[in-house]
């Protein structure tokens, strides 16, 4: 169940526009349980590493912890969406977006295809014929 989910993710990778590379740093599967961490280079050079922990449920499986770090090629941070319990002041807690003037603030719940799909929005991709 956790391979299969973590399998899908890099499907997202592969049909992604975005993404010109991406590799695995670490990924640990387990019965209940699992984590992975990649790192994905954009189109335009940018960076995109995250890391998620997935446990299995009765319903299915359940993304428990997540980061998405979206920086610029010279490592400025253009987005973080995470879940980390450390900002409850957001109406969102614990899910939140870090911008890079330092603010905080409020965000849905994200997942890889979503964060993609931010990503694909903001950069100038063109359609291929």
């Amino acid at each position: 169940m956790v391979r299969g989910y973590f399998d899908d993710l890099l499907q997202e990778l592969f049909i992604s526009r975005a993404i010109s590379f991406f590799t695995v740093l670490r990924r640990e599967v387990g019965e209940d349980g699992g984590y992975i961490r990649m790192k994905c280079i954009l189109l335009n050079d940018d960076i995109l590493e995250f890391a998620e922990y997935v446990e299995v449920h009765e319903d299915g499986i359940r993304s428990e912890t997540y980061s998405f770090h979206w920086q610029s090629a010279d490592g400025e941070l253009i987005k973080r969406w995470d879940n980390v319990r450390h900002h409850s002041e957001v109406d969102s807690f614990p899910d939140h977006l870090h911008l890079p003037d330092g603010q905080v603030i409020s965000s849905p719940s994200m997942s890889l295809k979503k964060v993609l799909q931010e990503i694909e929005k903001a950069l100038p991709i063109k359609d291929e014929i």
